[in-house]
């Protein structure tokens, strides 16, 4: 009798089991959602169909190794999971265009976020944070912040075409080993990464105030490009591996770098119409191109020793005391590379491309920028004496 008994209840338990082990689930209910509810972990990829309707929960799941993704949902409204903590693999949401709600009070780690048209997503409910992330891809969707993403390290964000997005306070974030990109978003928006030490590289496209007071070194490159804030301050920022541009930033009249010492790369500032004094006095090595196009009346560098690039530089100033500096500069070889100065120019946009490759020094030329020009058996040579002499007060 006993046997009778256990071997459907055996059964049931193997059918339990089953079903938490994928390779994955599609789900266009909430019904169908109920076959995962019991598993601590779903092995495989939970796929929302795109026939499924108003809210699709997947409370109950702890954990999916895969994939969670839903596309072309145009009737999904929100989606829940109370008890999700981790999906190992793609948070993929793409052209959901009702989507209004994402409720995962439980959720703290995903390898990646990649989210894509959702225009009615205005909020997260993540009541935990997200602090684990591989890369995070968040585009044209109608969320006003990021609270919710709550991470201490990531290798990319790209954040883009978020027109309603008006805050960005990403509080823990220390360390960014690839890339950190925003562009295209709320005119207003106003990011602080208050921890960031460390960040491969970052570009800052639209953006109206950006503060990273910890900011201590950037491998690659910093690129700032038709920007609104009016100031940017890195304090702590020592080393720049690559290249530094600030680029079509109208509102832009003030630079404070006072501990960087080195940039790997060149040093681009193009038409940034309110940017009067131009100084880098803790620089000593530019391992690229100085190009430098705009309005500027001042330029400071107390302690650079070496450029190993060429160096153009335009501006409308009548202060011809300017070319004077980058002259001696070029004669006491410090400027490896090719000079081209001109004050009460015209040429003060910029096109910020590089062509061509020489030496030599021209006080006024229309000759286009030129390429890097290494140099590493040159000798370094003083600068700061110059600069003492030239105030350009």
């Amino acid at each position: 009798m006993a046997a009778k008994f256990l071997l459907p209840a055996l059964a049931l338990v193997g059918s339990a089991i089953a079903q938490c082990d994928g390779p994955s689930i599609t789900i266009t209910t909430s019904e169908d959602a109920s076959q995962i509810s019991s598993c601590q972990t779903y092995d495989g990829d939970v796929i929302i169909a795109s026939e499924a309707s108003g809210q699709i929960s997947l409370d109950g799941v702890g954990r999916i190794s895969g994939d969670l993704t839903c596309k072309n949902a145009s009737q999904l409204t929100a989606i829940s999971a109370s008890q999700l903590t981790q999906i190992g693999g793609v948070f993929d949401l793409e052209e959901l265009q009702i989507l209004s709600s994402l409720q995962m009070g439980s959720l703290v780690g995903v390898n990646q976020i990649n989210w894509i048209a959702l225009p009615a997503l205005q909020s997260l409910n993540f009541a935990q944070g997200v602090s684990t992330a591989n890369t995070v891809r968040i585009s044209n969707t109608g969320l006003t912040d990021l609270r919710g993403i709550e991470l201490q390290l990531v290798k990319a964000m790209d954040i883009n075409n978020n027109n309603y997005l008006r805050t960005i306070n990403v509080n823990a974030l220390t360390n960014v080993t690839d890339s950190l990109s925003f562009s295209a978003n709320g005119m207003n928006l106003e990011i602080e990464f208050p921890n960031l030490e460390n960040a491969a590289n970052l570009t800052f496209r639209n953006v109206s105030s950006i503060s990273m007071p910890s900011l201590s070194e950037v491998p690659g490159s910093m690129g700032f490009y038709s920007n609104q804030f009016e100031s940017f301050a890195a304090p702590n920022l020592t080393e720049v591996g690559n290249t530094i541009a600030f680029v079509d930033s109208p509102n832009l009249s003030n630079l404070t770098f006072p501990s960087l010492t080195t940039i790997g790369g060149g040093l681009l500032l193009a038409n940034n119409s309110e940017l009067s004094a131009v100084a880098f006095d803790k620089v000593e090595m530019i391992n690229g191109d100085i190009n430098f196009y705009g309005s500027f009346d001042t330029v400071s560098f107390d302690s650079l020793t070496d450029v190993k690039g060429a160096s153009s530089i335009y501006t409308s100033s009548t202060n011809t005391t300017i070319c004077d500096l980058f002259e001696s500069a070029k004669s006491n070889q410090v400027i490896k590379g090719k000079l081209t100065c001109e004050t009460s120019s015209d040429n003060t946009a910029g096109n910020g491309s590089t062509t061509g490759s020489s030496s030599g020094s021209s006080r006024s030329s229309s000759a286009a920028v030129a390429n890097l020009n290494y140099d590493p058996t040159a000798p370094l040579t003083g600068f700061a004496a110059l600069v003492a002499a030239v105030l350009f007060i």
